[in-house]
């Protein structure tokens, strides 16, 4: 009985194997032939692989050296098959899935997951109102040069680290220029930086990380578990119509020629969402500006596949975009604390709460808790708070005590249709109705200022039109 059972399980897992496309039969040896890299490090690869295949717990201690060695040459890989790709214009699902997935071979998969990833990566993406990009496509828009290198590890970009080099005296002002165009420098430091510390993070897990994907990795269902624009797009806009300025900052503009100087506007500056090539439970806010361009968009990392709520994830993210970008605009430092930013006046009450009167013992004795949990981190009170003020206070259901609740709606106001369904609510009733009052004497100014400038020209800027209509939210 037990023989025809063994039986029966091997014919299936042999149908199961057959089912598999041929393109992707001995595919780690296909990428590392298309590769072509140095025949040395094709072995290192080739050698700790197959021992990673063999092993039984892929993340345990036994299994750390093998990783560690085929990480390095992962990234070699990886980076020569991009190249490759991009200068063939190759189609080839296999050497996609790689690029986007970090699938390597199919022996450390189960067959319906080689499979889904096939059927994944031929069905075409659809598009959705954000930039969202998979690994690969974000790569070519750093190899063409129609983006710049994210920032490292230390915070700082391509730039910043030709700059470090020059006064090391490693490189000087001559070299400025090959240095900016050089495609082969940008494109190392984007995958030594943003995917080899990116795809990490995005994993998460304290232990186990391996840049290729495996089953013991996989905990959900792929096409379920596969973060697309579209999905990030409806969490997104869950977190907005509750934050409606998220991503909106303050910024200087000029048009000489209808006589506009150094009008401020709010702008909506959303965010490149990249995401990373692996299996994971983190996503990360990488930075919150291009370079040194107040209007240039920050970058979110997220790994491509995810058992965990992404509603969560999207929370998170945006706590944390906020909190880099007050510091950003406000240039906060500990000597110059901007009392009207949202990090200044965060820190402040933080720092001050034991003294503060208006706050009970409970409330005061719930700070301390919250310091002691977070290790002293004010961006992470603040991140926990703002999951409150999304999830629970924009519900009318409070959580927070009075000074979190004050400086929170000051720097993150609910939006118009959260105001109207709680400002009847006695928390909340003075605070919208002041909110209200002051958005209606600036939007007021703002119109009689506008209106003269379209008596003088005939037609209101664009970047004027959509002010208006942010503060009519």
């Amino acid at each position: 009985m037990n023989r025809r059972l063994k039986q029966a399980a091997d014919q299936r897992d042999k149908r199961a194997e057959d089912s598999i496309p041929e393109e992707l039969r001995n595919s780690a040896e296909r990428i590392l032939n298309y590769a072509a890299i140095p025949a040395d490090r094709k072995e290192v690869f080739r050698k700790n692989l197959e021992m990673f295949r063999n092993i039984q717990d892929k993340s345990g201690s036994e299994s750390r050296k093998i990783r560690e060695k085929i990480s390095p040459v992962f990234f070699e890989v990886y980076s020569a098959v991009f190249k490759k790709v991009l200068l063939e214009n190759n189609s080839s699902p296999l050497y996609h899935m790689f690029l986007q997935y970090a699938y390597v071979d199919e022996n450390l998969l189960q067959p319906e997951h080689t499979n889904a990833l096939y059927e994944l990566i031929c069905k075409p993406a659809v598009a959705g109102r954000y930039s969202v990009y998979n690994g690969q496509e974000w790569l070519a828009k750093i190899y063409t040069r129609e983006k710049d290198p994210s920032i490292n590890e230390f915070g700082l970009d391509y730039f910043d680290v030709f700059r470090e080099k020059k006064k090391k005296g490693e490189l000087h002002e001559r070299d400025k220029t090959e240095y900016d165009n050089n495609v082969e420098g940008r494109l190392a430091h984007e995958i030594d930086n943003l995917f080899r510390i990116g795809q990490r993070l995005c994993y998460r897990q304290t232990r186990g990380y391996f840049p290729i994907l495996h089953s013991g990795m996989i905990i959900k269902d792929l096409p379920k578990s596969m973060i697309t624009a579209d999905k990030i797009e409806k969490s997104l806009n869950k977190v907005l119509e509750v934050d409606f300025s998220a991503f909106h900052r303050e910024i200087v503009y000029n048009c000489p020629k209808k006589g506009i100087k150094k009008e401020l506007i709010m702008k909506p500056v959303l965010p490149d969402f990249i995401l990373m090539p692996t299996f994971g439970a983190g996503a990360v806010m990488w930075q919150e500006l291009t370079g040194r361009v107040r209007t240039s968009p920050g970058r979110i990392i997220l790994p491509i596949f995810s058992a965990e709520n992404l509603d969560n994830l999207m929370v998170e993210l945006v706590s944390k975009f906020r909190w880099e970008l007050s510091r950003a605009m406000f240039s906060y430092s500990r000597n110059e604390v901007s009392q009207d930013s949202l990090i200044g006046e965060y820190r402040n009450y933080i720092q001050f709460y034991k003294k503060n009167r208006d706050l009970s013992e409970e409330a005061k004795e719930k700070v301390k808790v919250q310091i002691d949990k977070h290790r002293n981190n004010v961006g992470d009170i603040f991140a926990s708070d703002y999951h409150i003020w999304i999830n629970f206070e924009s519900k009318g259901l409070l959580r927070l005590n009075k000074v979190a609740r004050e400086i929170l709606f000051k720097h993150c106001p609910f939006s118009e249709s959260v105001r109207e369904n709680l400002e009847k609510h006695p928390l909340y009733n003075q605070q919208i109705t002041k909110f209200n009052n002051n958005r209606a004497k600036d939007l007021k100014l703002l119109e009689a200022r506008y209106n003269k400038l379209r008596k003088a020209d005939g037609e209101l800027d664009i970047e004027l039109m959509n002010n208006l209509a942010y503060y009519k939210m």
